[in-house]
């Protein structure tokens, strides 16, 4: 028993005791706490670090050759683990307390996002070429083409209408040479006729006695008179007294075949006539319907779409002074000139009522021949005056006929006709020089292609470029998009053809170039980056002493490494393919500048389809000479209105990226190409890593209540066997 005094003492001292004993649980567990959070904190650090240490460990070829940066996924795990392990050993020390002495419980990683998804590989592509892009798109692209963009435009623009125009203008007038050619066929079968009424023609003939052949109804009818009297006078003699008989049935029977023959043409002309006729008349609607169209094209060339492309870039603002633009083109004044190309609807009424006239007027004529023949069938009215005035008048109607559309006079309707139809084309035969001109040019274009063509059946570059072709297949299916095979794009066989295909590449280019002006679109970081980083042709082995395919090395030449640049533009997979289509398009590119000096070279002739020939001749001859030029001296000025701006083979391709919009299939193809140089598949390297870090740590004080507090506060995963454990995720991305 405890005094009083003693007892209140020990009371205070458990009180003290319990109080103690409750701050001290209070602080034992703040600071377990403590040390969970500072655990936490350093779970993070180490495990953001092993992955920064796994991703580190990218693939050096790769980055150092392409400036792409994805791992293989291989030994991630390896390393991520070395890596936490390593850096969770306690440091011994001589004197001292770990206060966290953590301990790895387990560790992950998991790879994602491969390099060969279009939407990863673009975006390391636009973090590569962030700054060059635009600097090398304003300098090598904008700037060369913008002092030219008037030019071109006009040169566009007028070659875009007159090509239209030359091909309905040529339709046209051959239709109306079909006109006149059916009309003419028609009216030389009245030749026939012609003869079988009287041979030669006359205005008079006699009678004649019977005798000789009867080769017409002139000669029938001349010889009647004759027939009738001795008709006659056999009819009054008993029939074996009669001493006419011979000549008689002989004069029946050569009139008889005259008839049949005459009859016979007859109605083949009348056939032929109506047949023909007809047809004339449906070439002149066929020609009308075709002016009509020319008045089209001339209406609709004055709003053409393409011309605000070329406006854009001429207004651009480029870095540098930069040259000016010439204005040399004056197609304005062109265009207007195609005006007189298109023909009167005056004139296409008058070939048809013209032509409508020629039948009525053999119709007519066929009436007095039909009258002379039944006249001659008769052969007892013993009228021979009426016979012959019926053949005279038959013949009179012919020879009118055959005066105004068979015999050749200034009273030839046809020939009117065709005069008519020649006014318009005064220019027509020396351009026909011109194009015969042009066309061997063409030619000789299409033989140095023809010869790369030849070089075909190279055993390693088909093999290499199969390879390439099962690449860039896998990397399309993977991507989940089409694989429509490339489609060659020859130089045209026609000059005007091949010509307007030129401008035709050219307002793509600067549809490109406008296009990317205000926008950095993900296809021009893709196509600078393809300037870059891939190879293209060395165009000086088609210079001239090079042309013989036999001194072409196929390992230097046709192999893909050498046109990889080609290859992503065009897309063939065989050895000649890429670089066949880039010769013909630098040509063409050629040619449509080239053509459009020449339009202003030959602006002083009269007749816009002479001023385009003349224009294309220049443009194909300046074109091939332009070609050699690169190839004997790697560079050509770009105009000789823009004499100081030069430009090589490989300027050309950058353009030709601009031309080609198709952004996915390039970025395959040059996936292809990087896992063949590399051996580097792109479709399983990856440049996303996420990494699971586990720790564990021995608690200090009263695990059960800090397990308490530490779910209840949420920072830690849980408290297991008087250690707590914590996971954190951690990811990296290149």
């Amino acid at each position: 028993m405890f005094k009083k005094g003693e007892s209140e003492s020990g009371a205070v001292t458990i009180f003290l005791a319990m109080v103690l004993a409750v701050i001290f649980m209070f602080v034992a567990v703040f600071i377990d706490y403590a040390r969970i959070g500072a655990m936490k904190v350093q779970t993070e650090r180490l495990s953001h670090a092993a992955v920064r240490s796994v991703m580190s460990s990218y693939m050096p070829e790769l980055q150092q050759r392409y400036g792409l940066f994805a791992h293989s996924g291989e030994q991630g795990d390896f390393i991520m683990s070395k890596v936490l392990n390593d850096s969770t050993k306690p440091i011994p020390h001589r004197d001292g307390l770990a206060i966290i002495p953590m301990q790895l419980d387990s560790s992950g990683l998991v790879f994602e996002r491969e390099l060969g998804r279009y939407d990863h590989f673009n975006q390391q592509i636009q973090e590569e070429m962030k700054y060059k892009a635009p600097i090398d798109f304003l300098y090598d692209a904008v700037t060369r083409f913008k002092p030219l963009s008037e030019d071109l435009k006009q040169a566009a623009h007028s070659v875009d209408v007159l090509r239209k125009l030359q091909k309905l203008y040529d339709k046209r007038e051959k239709s109306l040479e079909q006109a006149i050619k059916k009309r003419r066929e028609a009216a030389k079968t009245a030749e026939m006729i012609a003869k079988l009424v009287m041979d030669p023609p006359s205005s008079y003939f006699s009678d004649s006695p019977l005798g000789g052949n009867i080769r017409s109804l002139a000669d029938g009818a001349s010889r009647y008179s004759d027939y009738y009297a001795k008709y006659t006078e056999d009819e009054a003699r008993e029939p074996r007294l009669r001493i006419h008989g011979a000549e008689l049935s002989e004069y029946r029977m050569d009139l008889t075949g005259v008839l049949f023959r005459l009859g016979q043409a007859r109605t083949e002309a009348e056939s032929i006539h109506q047949q023909k006729i007809e047809e004339a008349n449906d070439l002149i609607e066929e020609a009308k319907q075709l002016n009509e169209q020319m008045k089209q094209v001339i209406k609709d060339g004055e709003a053409r779409a393409a011309n605000q492309a070329y406006d854009k870039v001429g207004q651009a603002n480029t870095p540098g002074k930069g040259v000016s633009s010439s204005g040399n083109v004056n197609g304005a004044e062109l265009r207007k000139k195609t005006e007189e190309l298109v023909r009167k609807d005056m004139e296409f009424a008058d070939f048809i009522n013209s032509q409508n006239q020629q039948l009525t007027d053999y119709t007519y004529t066929q009436q007095k021949v039909m009258a002379a023949e039944s006249s001659l069938r008769n052969l007892s009215d013993g009228d021979s005056y009426q016979k012959r005035n019926a053949v005279l008048s038959a013949n009179k109607h012919i020879q009118v006929y055959m005066d105004r559309y068979v015999k050749s006079s200034s009273s030839n309707v046809i020939d009117q006709s065709a005069e008519q139809i020649d006014d318009y084309r005064a220019a027509d035969k020396e351009r026909a020089k011109v194009d015969k001109q042009s066309q061997q040019k063409l030619n000789e274009a299409q033989n140095k292609i023809k010869l790369l063509v030849a070089a075909a059946g190279l055993e390693e570059s088909t093999k290499q470029f199969n390879e390439l072709k099962t690449y860039f297949n896998e990397s399309i299916s993977f991507n989940k998009t089409s694989s429509e095979e490339s489609v060659s794009s020859q130089i045209s066989d026609d000059p005007y053809d091949a010509g307007g295909d030129a401008m035709t590449n050219m307002d793509q280019m600067f549809g490109g170039m406008s296009g990317f002006i205000d926008v950095l679109s993900d296809e021009l970081f893709q196509n600078e980056y393809a300037m870059h980083y891939f190879s293209s042709v060395d165009f000086s082995m088609l210079s001239g002493s090079k042309t013989n395919t036999s001194t072409l090395e196929p390992e230097s030449f046709f192999l893909p490494e050498s046109q990889e640049l080609e290859y992503i533009i065009y897309g063939f997979h065989n050895p000649y393919g890429n670089i066949t289509a880039a010769y013909g398009e630098v040509f063409t590119i050629r040619l449509a500048i080239r053509t459009m000096e020449g339009l202003v070279e030959s602006s002083k002739l009269g007749n816009p389809l002479l001023i385009l020939s003349k224009a294309i001749l220049y443009g194909l001859e300046h074109a091939l000479a332009d070609m050699n030029s690169l190839a004997d001296d790697g560079k050509v000025e770009l105009s000789k209105y823009a004499k100081q701006i030069s430009v090589t083979y490989r300027d050309h391709l950058r353009f030709f990226l601009l031309a080609h919009s198709n952004n996915e299939k390039k970025m395959s193809r040059m996936m292809a190409l990087i896992r063949l140089n590399t051996d580097i598949d792109l479709l399983k390297s990856y440049t996303y890593a996420s990494g699971q870090t586990g720790m564990r740590m021995k608690l200090w004080f009263l695990p059960g209540i800090t397990k308490m507090l530490g779910t209840i506060s949420g920072s830690a995963n849980r408290v297991e066997n008087g250690s707590v454990y914590i996971t954190v995720q951690s990811d990296y991305s290149y």
